[in-house]
């Protein structure tokens, strides 16, 4: 490999052979791979470790559907809680409309009945150059996705929140462990 300025991403999701209902069924998630790559890809600064390769590996230990935005999220808390220098955490949900019903990050069972569907991954803490991501899927015959996209945007926001402060916790934890 030849030397560079910036560092590399890595992204591996796969499934063991227990994680799902059908046993026997692990394996090698491509598109879910590519999709955290991209997803995390630019939240993290390449920049900030040259001729560095950061591999995440995540394995699915069970599945209870809605995997996606749960991988991502993970992955982006488990790299700041590592300590790779990270532009902003980057949070994901989904949501099934079931009729007039909106569910955020339904089940397998609530996934297989469902009418539409969002997966939200907005990324970037600078407004001017956000970068969202949505993949809709809306049955024309109900309300407008609007009202789901804003509930995702949401949603992620005040997972972000969350996300932060586990952080903040756990730092003020580990400096309070080597005070001592």
């Amino acid at each position: 490999m030849l030397y560079s300025d910036v560092g590399r991403l890595n992204c591996n999701v796969s499934y063991t052979t227990f994680a799902t209902s059908v046993r026997g069924q692990g394996s090698d998630h491509k598109e879910y791979s590519s999709t955290l790559h991209k997803a995390l890809e630019g939240a993290i600064i390449l920049e900030s470790f040259p001729k560095t390769t950061v591999d995440v590996f995540a394995l699915v230990l069970e599945s209870c559907g809605n995997d996606l935005p749960l991988v991502v999220s993970c992955a982006s808390l488990a790299l700041a809680d590592a300590g790779i220098m990270m532009y902003d955490l980057v949070t994901a949900v989904s949501l099934s409309r079931h009729g007039p019903n909106l569910i955020l990050d339904p089940l397998v069972e609530e996934e297989s009945h469902q009418d539409g569907y969002i997966y939200a991954l907005p990324g970037g803490s600078d407004p001017i150059d956000d970068h969202r991501r949505m993949v809709c899927h809306w049955n024309s015959r109900g309300r407008a996705p609007v009202p789901g996209m804003n509930l995702c945007l949401s949603a992620c926001s005040r997972l972000g929140d969350v996300m932060r402060s586990c952080l903040k916790e756990a730092a003020a934890a580990a400096t309070d462990d080597t005070n001592e």
